[in-house]
């Protein structure tokens, strides 16, 4: 009896070193998104995020990784990709700058389109881009809008570019700036329960409409596991997945608005 009690401890001492062991072996994907772009991310910590993100990377974990989070603000999240500092930015718009230092998934994650917001009483039927030339817009600091339109408003458009994108709303209702561009779901749910939901209005013309994506950094060691990340991601875009991820985070934001944006 007492030799088999022996057997089944030391069995269980195995084990915990086996399992320890494989613990140690996991190795660690670091990734950054917005920390200010609800519904898909948003900060709520020094060391954690809440939103689409999160739901969406625990689904796509690789075999034998774990993802950390780095909460930094987005444009410094992006020169530390840059630089091989952060693996992975997750819900980022593919741009042919981004393209030269991040490896991006073929799959998207979330659609986001892309709109223009402006005061209800000066609001413009707005068809062409070229009637922004003659008005003051505003754009958040680390945002990019693919479709061109990067490039057509540093060349064409006066712009202000400032850190915040309830700093841009409070600029466009003071009527300090005509207009601001920004993702449409994350500028409605910020005006569903902000002083000024009946001022500001979302044009009917997108921007663009193109999708979000993962991107590796190219200098990260890890980015052999693209390729299973955009199988996962596929799937999880063919079965409706991804667009249930993005339906509760938007329900959450509705019924608990001042978890996303605090009064």
């Amino acid at each position: 009896m007492h030799f088999m009690l022996r057997n089944i401890f030391l069995a269980a001492i195995c084990l915990g070193l086996i399992a320890g062991h494989s613990l140690a072996e996991e190795k660690i994907i670091t990734w950054a998104t917005n920390s200010h772009y609800p519904p898909y991310d948003w900060a709520v910590s020094e060391s954690e995020y809440a939103g689409a993100c999160v739901e969406l990377l625990s689904l796509i974990a690789p075999k034998g990784y774990v993802f950390r989070p780095v909460v930094v603000p987005w444009a410094r999240a992006q020169e530390m990709a840059k630089r091989g500092e952060i693996d992975l930015l997750v819900n980022i718009r593919v741009t042919p700058d981004r393209s030269a230092w991040l490896d991006f998934s073929s799959n998207p994650t979330f659609q986001n389109p892309i709109v223009v917001f402006m005061r209800k009483n000066k609001a413009i039927p707005f068809k062409s881009w070229d009637e922004l030339k003659p008005l003051l817009g505003g754009t958040t600091l680390g945002d990019a809008f693919g479709n061109g339109f990067d490039e057509y408003w540093k060349k064409n458009l006066r712009v202000e570019v400032i850190t915040s994108m309830s700093a841009n709303f409070s600029k466009l209702n003071a009527g300090r700036i005509d207009y601001f561009v920004s993702g449409y779901y994350m500028g409605m749910a910020f005006l569903a329960h902000s002083e000024y939901r009946e001022q500001i209005v979302a044009l009917g013309t997108p921007i663009s409409n193109n999708p979000i994506h993962l991107g590796f950094s190219k200098l990260s060691p890890h980015r052999d596991v693209l390729p299973e990340i955009d199988r996962k991601l596929r799937a999880l875009g063919a079965d409706g997945s991804l667009s249930r991820i993005l339906k509760n985070q938007l329900q959450k934001i509705a019924d608990n608005p001042q978890f996303v944006f605090p009064e």
